[in-house]
């Protein structure tokens, strides 16, 4: 009689969300090196509401439209309790893809993660 390793049985609900997290997202958009992605003032004024919402250690991302229009971002309400598998960036570019719009991911949490300026 073999007996049937249970490690891979037991550890693929973990793996399979982390693997989801790492394809391609429809909608997305890569900036180069060297571009910079333009925001309006009413844009960045809302991720600047972003940032209050999230202080105090909570977990989110703030996703802008290509224009720098449009922008949209998920986050967990607490400050603790949060699953750390959730893909938050993965949750805002769907919630801005489904707009219309093709997006970029601005910040995770309350780091900006790309080249950026604010148009007069």
């Amino acid at each position: 009689m073999a007996i049937k390793p249970l490690g891979l049985a037991l550890s693929l609900p973990l793996i399979l969300p982390l693997l989801a997290a790492c394809q391609p997202q429809a909608g997305r958009v890569d900036l180069q090196s060297d571009e910079k992605l333009v925001l309006s003032q009413g844009t960045w004024d809302y991720f600047q509401e972003y940032l209050q919402t999230i202080g105090g250690g909570k977990r989110g991302a703030f996703v802008v439209s290509d224009d720098g229009y449009f922008a949209t971002y998920f986050y967990c309400p607490v400050t603790s309790g949060c699953y750390s598998n959730i893909n938050y960036s993965a949750d805002a570019l769907k919630a801005c893809t489904s707009e219309g719009y093709q997006c970029v991911l601005f910040a995770k949490n309350d780091d900006i993660v790309v080249e950026y300026e604010v148009a007069d």
